[in-house]
């Protein structure tokens, strides 16, 4: 837990010297709940977006463990750390293409994801997006055990193929539908090397700053049964700018 939060300040600080040529930048916090798992988790994300259409992306991450993971704010551990560098390069007035890259450590892993986002406004309420990202999860080298099948304690690699439809109307209401795609190596859902999952995020808009958010998700239970479940989300996003 120290470590983490020295890596968020840290991360804070670099952020500041960021700040003064940024267009854009924020901070978000979130809470997850998921009903089969009954696993509570947490997430801070610091954004931010440079004139230029270069932007940086840092994340801390929380979970509930042991025999009270079914309980908001208690035992609380170290649930990985990401960073995230990417580019929104305008092609039009109502397109934008964004390549990126991410680096999510844990303590058992290291995954590095390669992303190609593109971003098309339909009108002034409606935009679509699809994004194709590769992430290659190299696992602690004293954890590899080869003998097991399907890649279950070895490097895995994931293909993910995703769409986003958005509704902005006018007022503080903004909705987003997203479906993701997962073709991987090894044993995900359902005894198969292939998942999905959706989700639908609601926003409202209380003033220039202040943004709450609410995401139901509907996400696989474990990699061998076809079961699913419902994730809840529930944060709150700060813009400075």
């Amino acid at each position: 837990m120290k470590t983490t939060l020295r890596t968020l300040i840290a991360v804070s600080t670099l952020g500041l010297s960021f700040y003064a040529c940024a267009d854009s930048a924020s901070i978000n916090y979130r809470h997850g709940f998921t009903e089969d798992d009954s696993i509570h988790s947490d997430r801070i994300k610091l954004n931010y977006r440079m004139d230029s259409g270069l932007g940086f992306g840092a994340e801390i991450k929380y979970k509930t463990a042991g025999d009270r993971e079914d309980v908001a704010y208690d035992n609380m551990v170290n649930n990985g750390h990401e960073f995230t560098v990417d580019y929104n390069y305008k092609l039009s007035p109502k397109s934008t293409l964004t390549p990126a890259f991410q680096m999510d450590s844990s303590k058992d892993a290291t995954a590095y994801k390669f992303g190609l986002k593109y971003n098309y406004k339909i009108s002034d309420t409606w935009y679509v997006a699809t994004r194709v990202r590769h992430d290659a999860r190299s696992l602690d080298r004293d954890q590899i055990d080869h003998s097991k099948a399907d890649r279950a304690k070895d490097n895995q690699n994931t293909t993910r193929l995703e769409g986003w439809l958005g509704y902005t109307p006018k007022g503080p209401w903004a909705f987003e539908y997203q479906y993701i795609y997962f073709d991987t190596d090894y044993i995900r859902y359902d005894n198969k090397k292939s998942d999905y999952e959706q989700n639908l995020i609601i926003k409202y808009k209380l003033n220039k700053q202040w943004a709450p958010f609410m995401e139901v998700g509907d996400i696989k239970v474990n990699s061998t049964t076809d079961d699913r479940q419902a994730r809840w989300r529930l944060g709150v996003q700060y813009n400075f700018m």
